[in-house]
């Protein structure tokens, strides 16, 4: 069921029996800015961490408690060009408690109560406690980030690929930089303006009744904050065209044993008639899984690389090669990636990688629908964009209708777009 609470404020509740628990999700959606990305973080971390009415991290915790064992969480990450500010509770079904009839309104309270009635000193700013607390943590997260070089190296490759948009250049997980000066008021000002302008996609999945779970949220603090209209976002894809032209490199030297290595690739749009699942099967054969080609050749039989992987991102046909390597071995391995770019471009893999391939694919969307937060994520990719979801006939038509041909196509029409060394010393 799908309801309309306001203008961009969209309620969607998917009745399943399949599960145990039942998964409440708010998602604050606006497009990604790098003067935001770090205010949301810590504001996603200040609001979980106590509230008004549960006024400690530790009066929260024992409300969860009481609740069975309620998790709520909370995030934020890249969903398109959008930065994805999001509330979670997951709890027991109350089906399967014994005399707990409001278990369902009480999850609610609390996830409308850590979100809307926040744990204030004044009316201009957060609880010290909770903004020094959340503010430390989160600065101490961001100092670790430049231990995990495996991490460097993935933000590093991504800077070259959004090299012409700065709202990207910032990782979504915040800027040590911009945490340090960022005031609490400053931060509370942020949030009012999150709570009145943001779309807001709420998502409910489990074995609920969608019109009592219509009617909780619409009287709950929850509903009541929601009913004024929220700005219109737009899509917007990346265009890579200058970088296919003239792809960007960096190179850095660090005091480190193992240096890295990252390769960005994208593909072009696909022929008319072949598979939308080409691209994954092309990248599970070429890097994407533990008998693909780099797996295989770089790592296993010629011993250049202590990890190698890729990974493809349908959304902006984006195929990216991770490896950690010895420095002396960089060009050897380059050249040897190529090799199996070549490789499939020439149609060289066997039947059997294809049947693999195949296998691999069903079996994770099989694994996928097994989880409540599979749903979830469904449900807001309906809501924001429709045309990259399948349903599971569709998925059987286009699984049944992917032949070498097509995978053979999508690397014909790949092109490296960008590449980032790290040189251990």
């Amino acid at each position: 069921m799908k309801e309309i609470l306001a203008k961009n404020v969209v309620l969607n509740v998917n009745q399943l029996d399949k599960f145990r628990t039942i998964k409440i999700q708010i998602d604050f959606l606006r497009p990604l800015s790098k003067d935001e990305s770090t205010k949301r973080r810590l504001l996603a971390n200040v609001l979980s961490n106590s509230s008004k009415k549960y006024p400690s991290f530790k009066s929260l915790n024992d409300r969860e408690m009481e609740l069975y064992g309620a998790e709520i969480n909370a995030y934020t990450r890249s969903l398109l060009n959008f930065n994805d500010l999001g509330f979670s509770v997951e709890f027991a079904d109350p089906k399967f408690l014994i005399g707990d009839k409001s278990q369902i309104q009480d999850n609610i309270e609390v996830l409308s109560e850590i979100i809307f009635n926040p744990n204030l000193k004044n009316t201009n700013e957060f609880d010290d406690t909770a903004f020094t607390i959340e503010k430390r943590n989160m600065m101490s997260n961001l100092d670790a980030v430049g231990d995990n070089k495996d991490l460097v190296s993935v933000l590093e490759l991504f800077k070259l690929v959004n090299h012409n948009n700065p709202d990207k250049q910032i990782p979504i997980f915040g800027d040590a930089t911009q945490l340090d000066s960022l005031e609490n008021s400053a931060l509370y000002e942020y949030y009012k303006d999150v709570i009145k302008n943001d779309m807001i996609l709420i998502n409910v999945v489990g074995d609920v009744d969608p019109t009592e779970i219509s009617k909780l949220i619409r009287d709950s603090l929850l509903g009541q904050s929601l009913k004024s209209e929220r700005t219109d976002i737009k899509i917007q894809l990346p265009n890579f065209d200058d970088l296919v032209k003239s792809p960007a490199e960096k190179l850095d030297h660090e005091s480190i044993n193992q240096s890295r290595l990252s390769i960005a690739y994208v593909t072009e749009k696909l022929d008319k008639g072949f598979s939308h699942l080409a691209p994954q099967a092309m990248n599970l054969i070429f890097g994407g899984d533990d008998q693909s080609q780099l797996f295989l050749q770089v790592r296993e039989r010629n011993s250049l690389a202590y990890s190698v992987s890729s990974s493809y991102q349908a959304t902006d046909h984006l195929l990216t090669v991770q490896s950690g390597l010895d420095a002396k071995d960089i060009d050897q391995a380059i050249d040897l990636i190529q090799k199996q770019i070549d490789f499939m471009k020439n149609g060289k893999f066997t039947d059997s990688q294809i049947e693999h391939a195949k296998k691999v694919l069903f079996t994770r969307r099989e694994i996928g629908s097994d989880s409540i937060q599979h749903y979830i994520m469904r449900s807001i990719w309906e809501t924001i964009y429709p045309k990259t979801l399948l349903d599971d006939k569709s998925f059987r038509a286009e699984l049944n209708k992917l032949d070498r041909n097509n995978i053979q196509s999508v690397a014909e029409h790949m092109h490296r777009i960008a590449q980032y060394e790290l040189i251990g010393d």
